[in-house]
């Protein structure tokens, strides 16, 4: 079936807000026992989902933006990946915040 998008979409696949919500606890919970490391040496943050990435020295906005931008991003994005940086906004704003 095709989404509005234009892109084709199985229902048996397909994950809600709701449930992105759901799956945004346990990489929340990680991040705040430390398992995912957010902030460098030199006190620049990184994305710890992006892994990879050129950009992995933000300010403490950009990196929000960033989270922000992919949690609520695009349809094609995959539900894991929009559930861990909705936790990492989370995260910035209630944990890390300055």
């Amino acid at each position: 079936m095709e989404n509005k998008t234009g892109h084709i979409s199985d229902s048996s696949t397909d994950v809600t807000d709701s449930e992105i919500e759901q799956y945004k606890d346990k990489p929340y919970e990680e991040l705040k026992q430390g398992k995912y490391r957010v902030k460098n040496p030199d006190g620049s943050l990184r994305c710890p989902f992006c892994l990879g990435k050129k950009t992995q020295q933000w300010q403490y906005r950009d990196l929000l933006q960033h989270a922000s931008g992919v949690e609520s991003g695009a349809a094609w994005r995959k539900p894991k990946l929009k559930a861990q940086h909705l936790a990492l906004s989370v995260y910035l704003t209630t944990d890390l915040a300055h």
